[in-house]
């Protein structure tokens, strides 16, 4: 997907706030979950829709002089700054150029997948790339927290942010699917993790969401809703004392044969 169909593209004005409290929120429980794959110094890394880069940067430290970590996106002006000697930046559209080619220790996505029409055609493509006894890691959202507890203002705005990201190509539940998915690729030791985020307001995890409600409004809009659904949810991410469950973060890990 070129970055100009890309529902929440890096070239929007504050996509680098809008990942940075992705980072903020998150890349403590990825790079538990790396570690827990087995991450050693001297591995060989890919990551897949490097974003702003925190976790190509990570990896790098983990792997140490003699590892490798190939950061791929897209859109890559996030990236351009990751002056590290064990970590080569990549832009490419990964569902149409090649891989970077392998083999790798491991592949890593963070809520990429889920953003791509093509992500079931992709899966094998990343399987290919690894080592034998190599871990493919996927990690993305699942919106059944929200769609069981939301309600008022929050739950309207989730409402309406999903329906526009669906008719984007969007695939909010699809990483339920994707355990089975690495079975009947072959993968072995298929582990799943999940978090799911209870967060207050002024949070990184509410302004996340903060962030992409307002870079989403547009195609909300366009969908015919109003406005005011919008602005109410992100009033409602701003209000004190107030706490909120998002999507879970599920991953998923499998190790080739």
């Amino acid at each position: 997907m070129s970055s100009d169909r890309y529902a929440l593209a890096n070239a929007w004005e504050l996509a680098d706030r809008r990942l940075e409290a992705l980072e903020l929120a998150h890349d403590v429980a990825t790079s538990r979950r790396l570690r827990a794959v087995g991450l050693q110094p001297g591995w060989r890394c890919l990551e897949v829709g490097a974003g702003r880069g925190s976790v190509a940067r990570w990896l790098g430290a983990e792997v140490g002089p003699h590892g490798q970590v190939v950061a791929v996106d897209v859109d890559a002006r996030f990236l351009r700054d990751l002056d590290s000697p064990m970590i080569e930046v990549v832009e490419a559209d990964v569902v149409t150029d090649p891989l970077p080619s392998g083999p790798f220790d491991v592949v890593h996505a963070r809520l990429l997948l889920m953003h791509l029409a093509a992500r079931d055609q992709l899966v094998p493509r990343l399987v290919d790339v690894l080592r034998p006894g190599g871990v493919l890691l996927v990690e993305e959202h699942d919106i059944f927290p929200v769609t069981a507890t939301a309600d008022g203002a929050y739950g309207a705005a989730w409402s309406v942010f999903v329906r526009a990201m669906e008719a984007a190509g969007v695939a909010p539940t699809w990483i339920r699917g994707v355990p089975a998915k690495f079975e009947l690729l072959g993968l072995a030791d298929v582990t799943t993790d999940v978090d799911v985020p209870f967060f207050p307001e002024r949070s990184p995890e509410a302004e996340f969401w903060r962030l992409t409600w307002l870079q989403a409004a547009d195609r909300v809009i366009a969908a015919g809703v109003p406005r005011s659904v919008v602005d109410a949810g992100i009033e409602a991410l701003e209000q004190s004392g107030t706490w909120f469950y998002g999507p879970a973060m599920v991953a998923v890990s499998g190790r080739r044969r």
